[in-house]
């Protein structure tokens, strides 16, 4: 319970990663490559944050106006996965460059459902919207502050 509240780094499960060329195959099997990677769940830096509220924004919520209840339910799915899985892809790389092409394939390839689910929420815990949102107001309150203060210069007509 600690670890889910608390923002260490902290291990979440190795992956196995797949190389598509015969050679990085070869290195892999005489151990010059990584056969696996760790995933890891760190504390988000604040570009990726905001790279993380700009994927959430273009979430699709729902259908086209006159679709049927099961149609427009099967848009909003079809168009939301690619966007979850670049969230967690952008959350779990957590750094200026896209995530790397064998993170993609690990989220889509092996990991479960209950799996996807936890880091979602874990993901969105480590978002920390309602701080981010409130240093955004407090900035935005010093701007004011600043604006009244300035004196008015008046200058003979």
């Amino acid at each position: 319970m600690a670890d889910a509240i608390s923002d260490k780094t902290k291990f979440f499960k190795k992956v196995k990663v797949n190389y598509p060329y015969w050679w990085q195959r070869v290195l892999a099997f005489f151990f010059i490559l990584p056969r696996t990677k760790n995933i890891i769940l760190s504390e988000l830096h604040p570009a990726t944050v905001y790279r993380l509220l700009s994927v959430l924004i273009d979430l699709r919520v729902k259908g086209d106006e006159g679709d049927t209840e099961e149609l427009s339910f099967y848009k909003i799915i079809q168009s939301n996965l690619p966007l979850l899985t670049d969230y967690i892809a952008i959350a779990l790389n957590n750094r200026v460059e896209e995530p790397p092409k064998w993170l993609y394939e690990a989220i889509n390839y092996q990991l479960s459902p209950k799996d996807l689910e936890y880091l979602v929420n874990d993901i969105y815990r480590r978002l920390d919207v309602e701080t981010f949102f409130g240093i955004l107001a407090s900035l935005r309150k010093v701007q004011e502050i600043g604006s009244t203060l300035d004196p008015v210069v008046h200058t003979p007509s």
